[in-house]
């Protein structure tokens, strides 16, 4: 009996520390915290585990992370003023803030998707000039300031000063990679760190390879 007692209690304290020995950990090394002046910043860091992807949260836009023998690693656009950065791998997480001070940009354009593809992000603004890998900085004023060649984003526009006018936002899956179906994600961002500030997010699943798809147009005002 005695015997029995024991033997659950061991098998007890081995499932117990057992477990806590392989709990989840992230830890975000980059960036610190604190002030910074630059507007793209890399985030990285790592995430305990045999995982393949984990989920990243950028000032309230989601996405997945691609995980490279627990390391994680990709650029992104901040926003001026405070920005939250939190990374996600089951039960654990880590997160970080700063402060930046960046220029203020009209507009945010920011593409997201769920497979480990090569997807481009197109914009073209009201005089028909179209922001893309081939043309990242256009007469306007556009930027394509992020350009991700293998998954999952985030692809990012930005316009300092908008004219005003139709805006188009199209993507083009470029590569499937033998990925036949990848949902994206657009999030339009007006006015980013203001009291006006105002946000959009457009859905869209792409099933061919090479094929231009229109997601979205937004309008800008005049002054």
């Amino acid at each position: 009996m005695k015997s029995t007692w024991v033997n659950n209690l061991l098998l007890s304290l081995l499932l117990l520390f057992g477990s806590a020995s392989f709990a989840q950990t992230v830890t975000i090394d980059s960036p610190h915290g604190g002030f910074t002046t630059e507007r793209i910043q890399t985030v990285s860091g790592s995430v305990s585990g045999n995982l393949e992807k984990a989920t990243i949260v950028i000032n309230g836009i989601p996405q997945m992370i691609r995980l490279q023998g627990g390391k994680f690693s990709l650029s992104t656009v901040v926003a001026p003023g405070t920005n939250l950065i939190e990374v996600k791998a089951g039960n654990a997480s880590d997160r970080v803030s700063f402060f930046a001070a960046v220029p203020p940009r009209d507009i945010k354009v920011v593409l997201t998707w769920d497979t480990a593809t090569d997807v481009d992000l197109w914009v073209l603004d009201p005089t028909g000039e179209k922001c893309f890998y081939s043309n990242r900085s256009t007469k306007s004023g556009g930027n394509l300031d992020v350009d991700i060649t293998d998954g999952y984003g985030p692809e990012t526009f930005t316009m300092s000063k908008a004219l005003p006018g139709n805006y188009s936002i199209q993507v083009q899956y470029y590569g499937s990679y033998d990925k036949p179906i990848t949902r994206v994600n657009v999030y339009v961002v007006l006015n980013e760190g203001k009291p006006n500030e105002k946000r959009k997010q457009f859905q869209f699943v792409m099933t061919r390879s090479q094929q231009v798809y229109h997601i979205a147009n937004f309008e800008i005002d005049p002054d």
